[in-house]
């Protein structure tokens, strides 16, 4: 009898542990393929749980029970040993006509599961990658000129027939003007004159007069004029201009390619809607056990809108994100992301 009614205990958690199944809605996007997948799952939106889906059987109106007489705990006979209590343990689950066969493995009853959206796991390997590839530096060099100098004739060389004029030599002459002459000239009366008559007393005198000469300027040919053929020089004159020593030029040398190191980020798990994963059971998520979350992921820097124990809109994104950011199974409420929160 005993053994019979552990039995039945253990059948009812299993039935629970199957249809209790929790998916806290956070605007997973395989919501709908998780209720096609499991159609006994509760959804818990807006802090009320989603009517139980259409084709599962309606439980009527609950009866009133009848009423059970207490008896009085009887002691075991001196044959019969008492029956310690059983530790709950992970036994084989019996597939319902509700479900797929598809169940979480190793379940322990009295607990609810739930699949999870698992997200990709990375790991970051070290690579060496180049940083810029190997090119060519083209430098172009300019042609190099000097400056030189060239004579340039602007009028040849020539003769021409040169007429040298007579020359003349300027010589000063004596011109007679009058000739030498004597000349009787009277002179003073003589005071020692005896005579009274004047002209008894008279005096000449016979002078010399030199020739007269005046200078006179006068031009003398002391050359004639003659002709002659002369050389004219030619005439030159100094221009620069620019040589060129070295034509313009190409030259191309090598740039060598840089490298640096970077971590790539490698898939090495692909996540997805895949993993099953122990979540809260319905019963458990009371009032308080929101607050206690919405708590818990303010203090973590999440917004969860106002601590009003209720599983609203702000609280589901602000869980969402959490979940998102620590790499925890996405898409209800699980233990690992309670752990993480802090919340028992």
């Amino acid at each position: 009898m005993t053994k019979l009614i552990l039995t039945s205990i253990t059948c009812a958690c299993i039935t629970t542990a199957l249809h209790a199944q929790i998916f806290i809605n956070t605007g997973n996007p395989n919501l709908d393929k998780y209720k096609k997948e499991n159609p006994n799952a509760v959804i818990w939106n807006e802090g009320n749980s989603v009517p139980i889906p259409a084709n599962t059987p309606v439980e009527p109106a609950e009866k009133p029970k009848p009423e059970v007489k207490k008896q009085e705990p009887t002691k075991p006979t001196a044959t019969e040993k008492a029956v310690e209590p059983i530790a709950p343990k992970a036994i084989p689950v019996v597939a319902n006509s509700n479900s797929g066969g598809d169940y979480p493995p190793n379940a322990i009853p009295g607990k609810c599961y739930a699949r999870c959206t698992a997200p990709d796991q990375y790991e970051y390997k070290e690579e060496t990658v180049i940083d810029k590839p190997a090119t060519f530096k083209v430098e172009k060099i300019p042609a190099r000129y000097e400056t030189v100098f060239d004579t340039v004739v602007v009028k040849p060389a020539s003769t021409k027939t040169v007429t040298i004029p007579a020359q003349y030599q300027t010589v000063k002459e004596q011109q007679l003007v009058s000739p030498a002459k004597q000349e009787w000239v009277k002179g003073k009366a003589d005071v020692n004159c005896l005579s009274q008559n004047p002209k008894d007393c008279e005096v000449w005198c016979l002078k010399e007069i030199p020739a007269v000469y005046k200078a006179i300027e006068k031009k003398i040919e002391v050359a004639p004029a003659v002709t002659k053929q002369e050389e004219v020089a030619a005439i030159t004159k100094v221009v620069p201009r620019k040589k060129l020593i070295e034509p313009a030029r190409e030259n191309k040398t090598e740039v060598p390619a840089t490298y640096k190191t970077v971590m790539n980020k490698v898939l090495v798990k692909k996540g997805g809607y895949q993993e099953w994963k122990e979540v809260m059971c319905e019963q458990d998520v009371t009032n308080n056990k929101v607050k206690q979350i919405q708590e818990a992921l303010k203090r973590e820097g999440y917004d969860p809108g106002p601590i009003d124990n209720v599983m609203g809109g702000k609280t589901k994104e602000a869980l969402a994100k959490f979940q998102q950011d620590k790499g925890l199974p996405q898409g209800n409420l699980n233990m690992e992301t309670l752990n993480a929160l802090g919340v028992k």
